[in-house]
């Protein structure tokens, strides 16, 4: 690994895209520290990796039936065959593997479950309970889709299943810990999604545009320094912006961040801020912080901040991503699958960059957080599937290979070393995958009113008409909730 590293590092270095890693090329090595369950030396693989308590099990060859979601950003839990690119392969012999292992017959159905499909997805689902036939037994799919199926009561509490160990690394407390309610978990994501890596919310900035100029720091400083803050980020942002001399405010012209409109939601999650929590009775409701004085200040810093040239955003992503990639703003907010051209499967940057998380609200917040976007995948049980034991075999056995093969080609090896411009990028990585946060008003948000756009429209708008949407939406939001919380009482 530490060859492989030095290669891809050596590559990038010497300018332009390197060569493209192939799965012959990954050598997976252990988890970092912070990554490893602690457990007895026999709980772990030969790399370091914690196994799974799954027994040896016999299915006797049958097939288990799975919706996915097939309209995603990037490879996610089903691809046709092998083709020598690394996370291809690794969720390709993932799959393999988990067939061998439990004698089943993995058979994947496709629905786009996305970008206006999630009721095509529902449905498609729906109809198959209603029937009767309840022919598919997993589902996988869009963030906010599978929530909608819970609604409707077609999934399983995954914590009543025999095989499914929430305890487990692969399924994430800070998913687990928001969206288990009264002893019940209906979904689940982690490293059995690549999406669930390749989405987290993160800044690239243009190295070139920042060194020429001349801050007399770098924002990797700002980072390690607990110095990244939102004002900092406002500050240098805000007035960062350069005519090419044609006097109109256009694409040729350079900008201090950019950014499609959903993204402006990250900066909740940056600052700290979850719309939904438990309560101390354990129920869903709106938290204060997003509700009271924090997020009204949050608002109005970066409602100036877009009233400034230095910003620029708009409601179609492929304008944002030219600009950036064009070489015309100096930070971009977007997820981390970005860097990747997904038609060719190389580097779609072409100048030095850096990575670094969101800023914090204000130096005394705990850590760096990472807001997620909205298309990583959910995984779940039909409520009417009748093998649950071999239904929750399989996500277990899914998320547990995946850990241990799919996200290493993702992580150490893809982002952290493939496309990691130095060490420093590689470092980034960590802190962002460290503070990944989940918020069930974001999950649930079809289901309670669709009030999450309403910060992102109140800053575009100035940012001083949040307090009147707060009192808004802690009006209409509680019965809402309610209904939410009606599946799980």
């Amino acid at each position: 690994m530490a060859i492989l590293i030095c290669a891809a590092m050596a590559a990038a270095c010497a300018g332009g895209p390197p060569a493209e890693l192939t799965s012959a090329e990954i050598t997976t090595s252990g988890p970092d520290s912070g990554d490893l369950t602690t457990g007895k030396e026999s709980d772990c693989d030969s790399n370091g990796y914690l196994l799974d308590a799954l027994p040896e099990l016999d299915f006797g060859g049958n097939e288990v039936r799975v919706l996915y979601d097939n309209k995603f950003i990037m490879p996610d839990f089903f691809v046709e065959s092998e083709n020598g690119e690394a996370v291809n392969d690794a969720i390709y012999n993932r799959n393999l593997s988990v067939e061998e292992r439990l004698k089943i017959k993995l058979a994947f159905t496709g629905e786009a479950g996305s970008d206006g499909n999630q009721q095509k997805y529902v449905a498609a689902a729906m109809n198959d309970v209603k029937s009767g036939d309840n022919s598919f037994s997993v589902y996988g799919a869009y963030s906010r889709t599978i929530p909608l199926l819970s609604m409707q009561g077609g999934l399983m509490n995954l914590l009543d299943t025999k095989y499914f160990d929430v305890d487990k690394p692969w399924w994430p407390d800070a998913l687990t810990d928001e969206c288990t309610i009264n002893g019940k978990l209906f979904f689940a994501t982690g490293d059995i999604s690549t999406n669930a890596l390749w989405n987290m919310c993160a800044i690239y900035y243009n190295k070139k545009i920042w060194d020429d100029s001349t801050f007399g720091f770098t924002p990797e400083e700002l980072v390690n320094g607990n110095t990244w803050t939102l004002d900092k980020f406002i500050e240098i942002t805000q007035d960062f912006y350069s005519d090419d001399g044609n006097g109109t405010r256009d694409s040729a012209d350079i900008y201090g961040v950019c950014a499609y409109d959903v993204m402006f939601d990250a900066f909740l999650n940056y600052s700290g801020v979850i719309s939904v929590m438990k309560d101390e009775s354990g129920r869903l409701a709106l938290s204060e912080d997003y509700l009271g004085e924090k997020t009204v200040t949050l608002a109005a810093k970066l409602g100036d901040l877009c009233k400034h040239q230095g910003a620029h955003h708009s409601s179609t992503m492929a304008n944002e991503h030219n600009l950036f990639f064009s070489g015309h703003s100096l930070f971009i907010i977007d997820g981390t699958y970005i860097i990747i051209d997904t038609a060719k499967g190389g580097s779609r940057i072409e100048f030095g960059y850096g990575l670094i998380p969101g800023p914090k609200f204000d130096a005394n917040q705990e850590k760096y957080m990472t807001n997620m976007r909205y298309p990583y995948q959910m995984f779940a049980i039909n409520s009417g599937c009748s093998d649950t034991d071999r239904a929750s075999a399989v996500l277990e056995a899914q998320g547990s290979k995946g850990y241990r093969s799919v996200t290493p080609a993702i992580f150490e090896v893809t982002m952290k070393s493939r496309y990691a411009a130095d060490n420093e990028v590689a470092k980034m990585y960590d802190i962002l995958r460290a503070g990944i946060c989940f918020d069930c008003g974001r999950i649930y948000n079809y289901s309670v009113s669709n009030f999450y756009p309403n910060f992102r429209n109140a800053v575009f708008a100035g940012g001083a008409g949040w307090a009147v949407q707060a009192k808004s939406i802690s009006k209409s939001t509680p019965a809402k909730l309610e209904e939410v919380m009606a599946i799980y009482d």
